[in-house]
C-alpha cells in the first residue's frame, strides 16, 4: 500500500511549478482578485473580528447547487464558503491538502483509494457528516440524469463505498494520477437537503447560507460549528456589473473587496491610496472564444482556423490587460511539464491567411461569413475580445455582430440548450494536473462548450489521464495539444493570473486556490 501523508511537505514533487515564473491575473468563468492595502481607509470599514465583509462582483449566479455550476463567480462565492470537498489544492504546493478527508492511501496497483474522513464534522443543520454523504455525492455527480458538468472528473470511478461512517473506498477502472485534483472540485452535498439545494443549500463549510436576492446580493454567515471557524461574521457579495462603480465602492467604503476585475481596474487601483492589488502565483486562467463545432459553417476547421488568424492577441493583451496577461493560442501554459514547446504563437495575427482560409471554405466579400459573437455581461475584457474579432473580420468583408447577454441567459445559450455561433469565455488551466484541464467543462470529450469530440479524442484523453510514466504522459498530452491546435474548437487568447482588489485589511488572510476554491476563514 502507498500511503500519502497530507501533512508532509510536497514541494519536491515532479508536478510542482516554478512560482517565480508565474504572475496571476483573472479573467471562467474565473475571477480576478484584489486584496486589501492598509493606507487611508474610511474608519470602520471592517471590524477586525466579527464584522461583515462586503465584496463587489460583476455578475450573478444561476443556482446554489455546487455540483451544477462551473461558473467562477459561483466557485469563488458559494462553493468556497458553504461547501467543501474531500481535499483542497494548496496554492503554494499545487498538491492536495486535507479537507473533509483527513488522510488517504492507495493500493499497490493504484486502483483502490481509501479515505479516512475528518472526525466530528457536522452539516449546517447540526446533523453529522458521514461517509455515506461522500458516496451519495460521487454517485449523484456521475448520474447522467443529474447532468453535472463535473461528471468527467469521475469518469474512471467504478464504485464508491462506505464500510463505516468514517471511511470511503473509491475504486477505479484504471490508474488516475490526478484523482485528488479531480476530487478537489467535487463538493460534497447532503442528500437530505437535495430537495431545496438550489434555493437553501446546506453544507459543511465555514459559512452557512444566509440569503440570495437574485440580481442584488448573495450572503453567507459564519458557522460556529466549523472546525476552523471563520473570524468574520458574514460575507455579502453585491452584484455590481459596472467596474467603475465597483472601484468607487472601494473608495467610499461601501465595498471592502472587489472580485472579477479588469485590466483597467488593476491599473487604476495601483494609483489609489489604500487599495492594494494582489495576484495569485500561477497563470491559472485563460480567456478564449468557444466555437460551436456542430453548427455550419463552424463544423469546417478551416473556418475555425481563420478565426484564430483573425485575432491579434499581442495587441489585445497590451491594450486591454496592460501587459498583465500573456498572449497565447495554447490553453496549456509553458510552466506545465506537459506543454507543447513553441506552440503559443502557432496562429499569429494574419488577416491574409484568415481571408484565404475563409475563401477555401467558400466565404468571400461576395459571399461573406455571417456570424454572431455572444459575450456575458459584466466582463468588459471579454466584450473587448468580441469587438476586436468583430472589427477584424468585418474589415475583410464579413458580417459579424456582437450580442451581450445577462450571465444566466448566456449560460442557457451555451450550455443548457446550445444555440450560438461563437462565444467569449474563460477557464482554469488546471495547473495542478493536466487531466483536470482536459476533463473540464471546456474540453471534456463527454461534454464541452464547443460540442467537440472528434474520433479518437476521448480515448486519448482517457489514456493520458491514466498514464503513470511521466515521459509517456507528457507525450500523450502533447498529442492532445497538437490535435486541439489543428482542430481549433476554441480560440485561446491569453493566460491570466487571478486578482482581487481590496481596501484596508479586508483581504488579509484570504487564500485563493488554483482550482477556484478559496479560503475565507482567516480574514
Amino acid at each position: 500500500m502507498h500511503r500519502e501523508d497530507p501533512s508532509k511537505d510536497r514541494r519536491d514533487g515532479p508536478a510542482i511549478m516554478n512560482r517565480a515564473q508565474f504572475l496571476r491575473l483573472f479573467g471562467s468563468a474565473a475571477a480576478l482578485s484584489v486584496v486589501a492595502g492598509a493606507v487611508g481607509l474610511p474608519q470602520g470599514v471592517l471590524a477586525a473580528e466579527g464584522g461583515d465583509l462586503v465584496v463587489g462582483i460583476s455578475s450573478d449566479i444561476k443556482t446554489l447547487d455546487p455540483q451544477m455550476s462551473p461558473l467562477d463567480v459561483f466557485r469563488h462565492t458559494i462553493r468556497s464558503t458553504v461547501f467543501e470537498a474531500l481535499v483542497y489544492i494548496n496554492p503554494d504546493t499545487l498538491k492536495a491538502d486535507p479537507m473533509l478527508a483527513a488522510s488517504w492511501e492507495t493500493s499497490a496497483d493504484g486502483l483502490t483509494w481509501t479515505f479516512k474522513l475528518t472526525p466530528n464534522v457536522t452539516w449546517h443543520d447540526g446533523s453529522p457528516f458521514k461517509a455515506a454523504d461522500v458516496v451519495y455525492s460521487i454517485k449523484r455527480v456521475q448520474d447522467k440524469a443529474t447532468g453535472s458538468p463535473f461528471a468527467p472528473q469521475l469518469v474512471a470511478v467504478t464504485s464508491a463505498e462506505a464500510p463505516d461512517d468514517g471511511t470511503v473506498v473509491i475504486k477505479l477502472a484504471n490508474t488516475v494520477p490526478g484523482l485528488l485534483a479531480n476530487l478537489a472540485v467535487i463538493q460534497i452535498v447532503n442528500e437530505a437537503s437535495i430537495g431545496s439545494i438550489t434555493t437553501n443549500p446546506i453544507g459543511t463549510g465555514p459559512f452557512k447560507f444566509g440569503e440570495w436576492a437574485p440580481g442584488d446580493h448573495i450572503r453567507v454567515e459564519k458557522y460556529d460549528g466549523h472546525r476552523d471557524a471563520a473570524k468574520i461574521a458574514a460575507i455579502e457579495w453585491r452584484i455590481v456589473p459596472d467596474s467603475q462603480a465597483r472601484l468607487a465602492g472601494l473608495q467610499d467604503g461601501t465595498l471592502q473587496m472587489v472580485a472579477l476585475v479588469e485590466g483597467k481596474d488593476v491599473q487604476q487601483a495601483k494609483g489609489i491610496a489604500g487599495i492594494e492589488v494582489v495576484q495569485t502565483k500561477p497563470y491559472v486562467l485563460y480567456e478564449n472564444f468557444n466555437i460551436n463545432t456542430t453548427k455550419k459553417p463552424f463544423d469546417d476547421k478551416r473556418v475555425r482556423q481563420a478565426l484564430a488568424y483573425a485575432f491579434d492577441r499581442d495587441s489585445y493583451t497590451k491594450t486591454i490587460w496592460f501587459g498583465l496577461a500573456r498572449p497565447t493560442i495554447n490553453p496549456v501554459p509553458p510552466e506545465m511539464p506537459t506543454y507543447l514547446p513553441d506552440s503559443a504563437n502557432q496562429y499569429p495575427f494574419d488577416l491574409d491567411k484568415a481571408t484565404a482560409l475563409l475563401a477555401e471554405a467558400g466565404f468571400t466579400k461576395d459571399n461573406p461569413l455571417s456570424m454572431e459573437i455572444i459575450t456575458p455581461s459584466g466582463f468588459d475584457s471579454l466584450k473587448s475580445m468580441a469587438l476586436v474579432l468583430q472589427d477584424n473580420l468585418n474589415r475583410i468583408g464579413h458580417k459579424v455582430t456582437v450580442g451581450e447577454l445577462d450571465v444566466t441567459v448566456w449560460i442557457d445559450r451555451i450550455l443548457t440548450k446550445p444555440d450560438y455561433d461563437v462565444t467569449t469565455n474563460n477557464y482554469n488551466t488546471g495547473p495542478e494536473d493536466p487531466a483536470s484541464m482536459f476533463n473540464s467543462p471546456n474540453l471534456a470529450p463527454a461534454g464541452n462548450v464547443s460540442l467537440w469530440n472528434p474520433p479518437g479524442y476521448a480515448d486519448l484523453v482517457a489514456k493520458a489521464a491514466a498514464e503513470i510514466d511521466p515521459k509517456k504522459q507528457v507525450d500523450l498530452y502533447q498529442q492532445l495539444q497538437k490535435l486541439l491546435l489543428d482542430e481549433m474548437p476554441q480560440l485561446t487568447v491569453d493566460h491570466l493570473p487571478l486578482f482581487f482588489l481590496g481596501a484596508g485589511d479586508a483581504g488579509k488572510g484570504l487564500v485563493i486556490g488554483p482550482s477556484g476554491i478559496d479560503k475565507y476563514n482567516a480574514i
